[in-house]
C-alpha cells in the first residue's frame, strides 16, 4: 500500500482568503454578526413576536460573544421602538403605608419632580403669610367670637335652668359638675344628710332633670364645636386656595395628566387637613417636603427609544426593586420615598438581557421572575415580606403593569435543565436562539471576522494589525475550533490575543501589530500556563515516565492522549503494551479491570474484540488470551482515540513483529477496521513532537493520524517547519492494515476467498500464532482425555 504523508501545503493557512489588504486600516466595513444569519433571524422573530410567552433564550457556549451579539442587535432593534413613560411613586394620603404609582410621558417625570420641590420650598412661606394676614386674623377672630358667644349663651341657659331646680353648675377643665343649693348656699354632704325626707326627695327628683340638661348642653356645645371647626376649615380652605392657587394651577396646566391632576387634588385636601389640625405652620415644613415629593423610580428623559438593560447581577432586589428603611428614634421607618426600582422597572417598555446562570444562582429570583411574567404586574416588596418571614410592617405599593421582553443568555446545558425540569419554562420562553461556536472558513466569513477585528481595534484604540498579524489571527481562530475548515466564534479569546499582541507591539514602540507580536503573545501565554507541561517533560527526560522514540519493540506502541488543565490543553505520549498467552479469555483490558476506564473506552475494547475475531478467527478459534495496558497511567482513561494503537499492539504481540517506537499513533477504529477521526489531533501531534525533540530528533519520527483528521491539524510554526525540513512526519491512514505497514515496514496481507493471508505478511503471522495456540490447547485436551 502506498504511504500517505501530510504535505506542508496542507497545513498552511491560505493567505489568499484575506484579500488585498495590508492592515486593518484598509478594512472599512463593520461586521457585528459574523456568520450568524440563523441566529439573527431567530432573534428578530422573537423580538417581533409580541404575544404572550415569546420571551427569548439565547443558547451558546461561553466566550463566543453571546452577550456582545445580543446587546448589539437588541440595541439596534430598540431604536425603532418608542420611549416608555416615566414612573413615579407618591404618597397615598388615605393610607400612608401605601404608595400610589403615577405615569408621565418620558422626560416629564424629572420636570415634575423639580417643580414639586420648588413648590414645597415656597409653600410654607405662602401659607404662613396668608395666616398672618390681617384679613385672615379678622375673619378668624369673628369665628372665634361667635363660637365663644354661643358657648356662653349655652352655659348661662344651663346655669339658669339648673338654679330653678335647686342646683348650681360649675364648669372645670375636667367637665361639668352640679351641686344642690339651699338659701343660695351649696350644701355640703353632711348638710345634705340632715335635710328632711321631702327635701331630699325634691333634690333627688330634680337631679335627673339637671343631668338631662347637662347632656343637652354638652350635645349643643359639641354641635357648636363641629360647626366652629367647619367654619375654620372653610376659612382655611378659602385662605389656602387663595394662597396656593397659582402654585397648583401652574402645575396642573403644565402637567395635564390624570395621575398628576388627582395627585394635586389630594395634596390640596391634605394641606387643609394638616394646617387645620396643626398648631404651628412651621412644624409642617418637613412633612410637606416628604409627603408632597415625587419618588421618580424610572426616568426615561435621556432615552430616544425603548430601553435596553443588561443586568449582570440579577439578585432579587436588583431585578424587582426594594423598600428601604431608615432608623428614627430607635425604630425602623419607611415611606414611598424609600422605594428603589429594580432592573425590570428600568427595562419596562423595552428589553432586559440577563445571564441565565447568574439568575439561577440567586435565591428566589427564578420563581419570582416567572410569577411576574405570568401576571404581567410588578409590585415592589422585599424578599422577606414576599416569602412571609418579615417581622416589620412594610409598605404596600401599587403594581406597575409590565410590558417588556426578557432575553436570557445561557449554555446548552442550562437550557436543557430548565426545559426538562421546569414545566413553566417552555410557556414563558418560546423562542430559542442558537449561537454556533464555529462557522465555515469561507472567504466571506474570513472577511467578516477581519471586519470584526478591525472594528474592535479602532474602537479600543489598539494599534492596527498588519496582514501577517491578521493571518496569524485567522490561524488562531482555526486552532480554537480545531479545524482548518472552521473559524471559532470564541471571539473573547481572539480579542484577548489581540490585546496581548498590542502590548508587545507597544513594548517595542511599533506603529503596527505584526506576525511576531501575535506569535509572542501566544508564546508568552503558553509560558504562563505550561508549568505542568514542564513537570511532565522533566519526568520524560529522567525516564520516570518511560517512552521510547526510537527502535522497535514487540507488543508495544506509543499512543497519544490530551491532558486538560482548565484553559490549557497539551498532548502526551503514553506507552501501550499488549501481552498474549494461552487461553480463551479474549482481551483483558487492565484499565477496565482496575476501574480506571470509562464506558466509551470499554466499548472501544469490545470493538477490538469483534474486529480481531472477524479478521483472524475465520478458520481457527481465537484461543489466546490478550492483556492490554496503558503503562504508568494511574488516572481515569476515557475515549476511543487509542483503539488504533491498541489493536496495533495486540497484532504485534500475536505476530511477534516489532513496532516502530519513533512513530506515535492516534485514531479510533470500527469493527470493519476502518480508522475513524478523533479529537485533539493538533495537541497530540505537538505533544509527541515535543517529547521527540526532548529526547533528540532523528528525522524518522512522526505520528499516524486518521486521514479525516488532516483538516483538524492547525499546528504551531515550529512543528510545521520541522515537517518542512523533514525532521518530523505525519502519516494518514484509512485502514488498520495501512497503519500496520507503516509501523512494521512489512506488508499487512490481504485475506483471500479461503480466509487465508499471504505467507510472510503480518496478518499471516497472527493467524499462525492462533493456529499454534489452538493446537496446543487441543493437544492438552487430548492428553487429559487419555489420562481419564
Amino acid at each position: 500500500m502506498p504511504l500517505r504523508k501530510v504535505r506542508v501545503e496542507e497545513l498552511a493557512v491560505d493567505s489568499n482568503m484575506l484579500g488585498n489588504i495590508n492592515s486593518t486600516e484598509d478594512i472599512k466595513e463593520v461586521q457585528s454578526f459574523i456568520g450568524r444569519e440563523k441566529a439573527v433571524k431567530a432573534l428578530r422573530f422573537g423580538l417581533d413576536m409580541e404575544r404572550e410567552g415569546y420571551n427569548i433564550f439565547v443558547v451558546g457556549p461561553s466566550g463566543t460573544g453571546r452577550k456582545t451579539f445580543v446587546r448589539h442587535f437588541v440595541n439596534e432593534y430598540a431604536q425603532r421602538k418608542p420611549v416608555p413613560p416615566d414612573v413615579a411613586y407618591v404618597m397615598d394620603f388615605e393610607n400612608p403605608m401605601r404608595a400610589k404609582v403615577i405615569f408621565l410621558p418620558s422626560g416629564k417625570g424629572i420636570d415634575l419632580k423639580k417643580d414639586m420641590e420648588k413648590l414645597v420650598e415656597t409653600l410654607t412661606e405662602k401659607i404662613t403669610k396668608i395666616f398672618e394676614s390681617e384679613d385672615y386674623k379678622a375673619r378668624r377672630r369673628e369665628i372665634d367670637y361667635d363660637f365663644e358667644q354661643q358657648q356662653e349663651i349655652f352655659t348661662q341657659e344651663l346655669m339658669q335652668k339648673a338654679s330653678a331646680l335647686g342646683f348650681a353648675i360649675k364648669i372645670t377643665s375636667t367637665g361639668i359638675n352640679y351641686y344642690p343649693v339651699k338659701d343660695g348656699k351649696i350644701l355640703k354632704d353632711e348638710e345634705f344628710e340632715i335635710l328632711s325626707d321631702n327635701e331630699k326627695r325634691y333634690y333627688q327628683e330634680n337631679e335627673k332633670k339637671v343631668e338631662l340638661l347637662i347632656d343637652a348642653a354638652i350635645e349643643n356645645v359639641r354641635k357648636l364645636e363641629i360647626k366652629y371647626k367647619e367654619r375654620i376649615r372653610d376659612l382655611n380652605r378659602y385662605a389656602l386656595l387663595f394662597a396656593t392657587e397659582e402654585l397648583f394651577s401652574n402645575i396642573e396646566k403644565k402637567y395635564p395628566y390624570s395621575d398628576v391632576i388627582e395627585f394635586i387634588h389630594r395634596i390640596k385636601e391634605d394641606i387643609i387637613e394638616k394646617v387645620t389640625s396643626s398648631k404651628k405652620i412651621q412644624d409642617l415644613e418637613y412633612y410637606f417636603k416628604r409627603a408632597y415629593s415625587i419618588n421618580l423610580i424610572v426616568d426615561n428623559s435621556a432615552l430616544n427609544s425603548a430601553p435596553v438593560v443588561f443586568e449582570d447581577t440579577p439578585t432579587y432586589h436588583n431585578l424587582f426593586g426594594k423598600i428601604e428603611y431608615i432608623e428614627r428614634d430607635g425604630m425602623l421607618y419607611t415611606d414611598f420615598g424609600l422605594i428603589k426600582p429594580g432592573a425590570l422597572h428600568i427595562a419596562n417598555g423595552g428589553y432586559i438581557i440577563i445571564d441565565a446562570q447568574e439568575l439561577l444562582v440567586h435565591p428566589f429570583v427564578w420563581d419570582r421572575l416567572k410569577k411576574v411574567l405570568f401576571s404581567k404586574q410588578l409590585e415592589i416588596e422585599n424578599i422577606d415580606t414576599a416569602y412571609g418571614y418579615s417581622v416589620i410592617a412594610s409598605l404596600q405599593t401599587d403594581p406597575v403593569p409590565l410590558k417588556l421582553k426578557v432575553i436570557l443568555i445561557g449554555t446548552p446545558e442550562i437550557y436543557e435543565i430548565l426545559y426538562e425540569y421546569d414545566p413553566d419554562f417552555e410557556k414563558l420562553f418560546k423562542v430559542k436562539v442558537e449561537l454556533d461556536w464555529e462557522i465555515d472558513t469561507t472567504v466571506e466569513n474570513v472577511k467578516d471576522l477581519l471586519s470584526f477585528v478591525a472594528d474592535y481595534v479602532k474602537s479600543k484604540e489598539i494599534l492596527p494589525l498588519k496582514k501577517s498579524a491578521l493571518e496569524k489571527t485567522v490561524w488562531y481562530s482555526m486552532r480554537l475550533s480545531g479545524d482548518k475548515t472552521k473559524l471559532s466564534m470564541r471571539l473573547g479569546s481572539i480579542i484577548d490575543l489581540i490585546e496581548e499582541a498590542n502590548y508587545f507591539a507597544n513594548e517595542r514602540n511599533s506603529k503596527y501589530i505584526d506576525h511576531e507580536d501575535v506569535k509572542k503573545a501566544l508564546k508568552e501565554r503558553e509560558e504562563r500556563m505550561k508549568l505542568i507541561v514542564e513537570k511532565y517533560d522533566e519526568m520524560f527526560k529522567k525516564e520516570d515516565i518511560m517512552i521510547d522514540v526510537s527502535g522497535r519493540v514487540v507488543g508495544q506502541v506509543n499512543g497519544l492522549t490530551v491532558v486538560n488543565f482548565g484553559d490549557y490543553e497539551f498532548g502526551l505520549p503514553v506507552r501501550i503494551t499488549a501481552k498474549t498467552y494461552l487461553g480463551t479469555s479474549g482481551i483483558l483490558d487492565i484499565q477496565r479491570e482496575a476501574d480506571l476506564s470509562g464506558q466509551i473506552h470499554s466499548k472501544a475494547v469490545m470493538i477490538l474484540t469483534g474486529y480481531l475475531g472477524s479478521k483472524y478467527a475465520r478458520k481457527v478459534p481465537f484461543s489466546v488470551g490478550v492483556s492490554i495496558s496503558f503503562e504508568q497511567v494511574y488516572s481515569y482513561v476515557e475515549g476511543d482515540s487509542a483503539s488504533l494503537a491498541e489493536v496495533l499492539a495486540i497484532i504485534s504481540a500475536l505476530s511477534k513483529v516489532p513496532l516502530k517506537q519513533n512513530i506515535a499513533v492516534t485514531g479510533s477504529i470500527n469493527q470493519h477496521g476502518h480508522v475513524q477521526p478523533v479529537g485533539g489531533t493538533t495537541q497530540k501531534v505537538e505533544g509527541f513532537y515535543r517529547i521527540c525533540k526532548l529526547k533528540g530528533l532523528t528525522g524518522t519520527q512522526g505520528v499516524i493520524i486518521p486521514k479525516a483528521n488532516v483538516r483538524n491539524l492547525v499546528l504551531d510554526d515550529e512543528v510545521i517547519e520541522a515537517i518542512r525540513e523533514g525532521k518530523f512526519h505525519i502519516w494518514t491512514v484509512d485502514e488498520v492494515d495501512e497503519a500496520i505497514e507503516i509501523m512494521t515496514d512489512k506488508p499487512a496481507g490481504e485475506m483471500n476467498k479461503n480466509y487465508e493471508y499471504p505467507r510472510g505478511t503480518v496478518n499471516y503471522y497472527v493467524v499462525q500464532t492462533l493456529k499454534h495456540s489452538h493446537n496446543l490447547s487441543e493437544g492438552k485436551e487430548r492428553v487429559r482425555k487419555k489420562k481419564k
